[in-house]
């Protein structure tokens, strides 16, 4: 079922985003199981240009440590925006793409399957069509995150029965998408933050993280009321908030993990939980192991 493959570094062009994972990245890990409909790749880079084919999947990317500016023309649009750790791209079936990308990123890529899509409206016929999926960059969504890492966990593990739950947590994927691109499955859902307003609220989380703030302080910062503003942030990003907010602060503990010498009291203190203890806690909860523990798996 598994298919792992290492590569050689060269300029990327030429291929689907699949196809450029498999034959010109150094160091990336591809899996493509045979009969079914997402693959998944993991991979580091630097800065680079890239022109890449029309694919017949869908591509989601998870950019898991990140640093930089992404300039890109997809299929005559061009945009550009910031890749921080944690943000997601998704671009559509069908589209040609030219980046130039300074920085560096590790990406843990998902390719989708029109036919995943078609499973899960056949299931419940209130999801839309994915004919409304549409190109996004740097967006957020917590959700989204763990799906992307929990599928990428599944398909490397090759276990027995891992095909099963390869497909279970692909539908999971699929339905977390149709949610982030489709219409509110009910009336009054509140209008959801655009790009725009999550990234500055991701600029005022990351700049303020070692003072601390609360959801008032948040609200303030797009002059928004904090009632109103709690439900179009869920909206926007299948998030509270408060979830968001720990998320960012468990990616700023990782990253001081994996680049600095600190002490887990310096990065406690830097990263704006109250104590040791609390962020030990945290982090081994939504990572499985304590953070020195972690810190001696990625670094050995």
């Amino acid at each position: 079922m598994r298919h792992a493959v290492r590569y050689t570094e060269d300029m990327l062009s030429g291929r689907d985003f699949m196809g450029f994972v498999e034959h010109e990245i150094t160091d990336g890990v591809l899996f493509q199981p045979d009969d079914c409909d997402v693959a998944c790749a993991n991979f580091s880079i630097g800065s680079h240009q890239s022109d890449i084919d029309p694919s017949n999947m869908h591509t989601l990317v998870l950019s898991t440590q990140a640093r930089g500016r992404l300039h890109s023309d997809i299929d005559g649009v061009k945009q550009s925006t910031d890749i921080r750790s944690g943000t997601l791209t998704f671009v559509p079936a069908g589209l040609r793409q030219v980046y130039d990308y300074e920085g560096t990123t590790t990406n843990t890529v998902i390719g989708i399957h029109d036919a995943l899509f078609k499973r899960v409206t056949d299931i419940d016929p209130r999801l839309d069509d994915p004919g409304v999926l549409e190109t996004r960059l740097g967006f957020v969504r917590p959700g989204l995150h763990a799906l992307i890492e929990e599928q990428y966990d599944v398909m490397a593990s090759d276990k027995a029965g891992s095909k099963v739950l390869t497909e279970s947590v692909a539908l999971k994927l699929a339905v977390e998408l149709l949610a982030v691109f489709g219409k509110p499955l009910e009336n009054g859902v509140a209008i959801p933050l655009n790009g725009l307003e999550i990234n500055k609220l991701v600029d005022f989380i990351d700049a303020q993280m070692e003072d601390g703030f609360d959801l008032s302080d948040l609200a303030a910062v797009l002059e928004r009321d904090p009632f109103a503003f709690s439900r179009s942030f869920k909206s926007a990003t299948g998030s509270s908030p408060h979830q968001f907010v720990i998320q960012r602060r468990l990616m700023r503990v990782k990253d001081l993990l994996i680049n600095t010498h600190e002490t887990l009291a310096d990065i406690t203190y830097a990263t704006g939980f109250s104590n040791q203890a609390h962020m030990t806690t945290t982090f081994a909860k939504h990572v499985g192991i304590s953070p020195g523990r972690w810190r001696k798996a990625v670094k050995s």
